[in-house]
């Protein structure tokens, strides 16, 4: 799902923070907001209307409750003004996995991924406040489709040629009948991970965190790994051994696929 969307003026709390920085449009990665670096700030400003079914809100109080846990941006500034919300983050450091520096090394980048996810999903969810179950995310999509925000144009190959009406019903009664629970990206894929000195140094764009079925990250970084040409056997089966998976479940993977479509 994407969305086409022109920029509001900025707050001025937020004009005063930015000052004369520089704004450089960041197109990288499917986010649904605008995203903009200021590399005089060391930050990262998101812009977003707030109808969306995970607002900028939701990310500043994960961001907030990750500190300490896991290696993510701090909020630097959070406004809402109108319709519309700001959200100026720190930058982390490092170059994220899709970029072409680490194209001569794909073990390391396979590697890092998966290590990665793991540090995700071991994070303690016995006080997360986020919940990001299956149904609750079926209810999400249901509610894009509700409003007209699903672009069949941009299914994945497999689905083009579908209504977004006929693939939603597919979805429901594709909908698995247990859940693993554990802390969730919710879009874990090679743009969100950074690496700096070929170590992971970081993760980015956590909208969708929260507590949800493990095999939400496994199957959209697989899917990130074929996307960005790292989608050989050899290459897949290095990530699950990594990661520690032995039984990976196929039917699930291709549930969470199929709901991305519409997230």
């Amino acid at each position: 799902m994407h969305q086409h969307i022109q920029p509001p003026e900025l707050p001025k709390g937020l004009r005063e923070i930015t000052g004369g920085a520089d704004f450089v449009q960041d197109r990288i990665g499917c986010s649904k907001a605008l995203v903009y670096h200021l590399p005089q700030l060391r930050s990262y400003l998101k812009i977003g209307p707030s109808i969306l079914p995970e607002p900028l809100a939701y990310e500043v109080e994960v961001l907030n409750w990750l500190r300490g846990k896991l290696p993510v941006p701090e909020v630097l500034h959070y406004e809402k003004q109108g319709h519309w919300e700001f959200l100026l983050i720190s930058e982390v450091p490092g170059l994220d996995l899709s970029r072409d520096e680490h194209r001569n090394d794909p073990e390391l980048l396979v590697r890092t991924l998966a290590s990665g996810l793991r540090q995700i999903h071991s994070v303690d969810i016995s006080h997360c406040p986020f919940d990001q179950t299956v149904t609750v995310k079926i209810e999400k999509a249901r509610a894009n489709l509700k409003r007209g925000l699903i672009d069949e144009t941009l299914f994945e190959p497999r689905n083009r040629g579908w209504r977004a009406d006929d693939l939603f019903n597919l979805l429901l009664a594709k909908k698995p009948s247990s859940q693993d629970l554990c802390f969730t990206h919710g879009d874990y894929c090679l743009p969100n991970v950074l690496m700096k000195d070929s170590a992971l140094s970081g993760f980015i764009d956590l909208g969708r965190a929260g507590i949800g079925d493990r095999c939400v990250d496994v199957a959209l970084a697989v899917r990130s790994l074929e996307h960005n040409g790292y989608g050989s056997p050899e290459l897949v089966e290095l990530f699950f051994a990594v990661y520690g998976l032995t039984d990976v479940d196929e039917t699930k993977m291709e549930f969470y696929t199929l709901l991305d479509e519409f997230l």
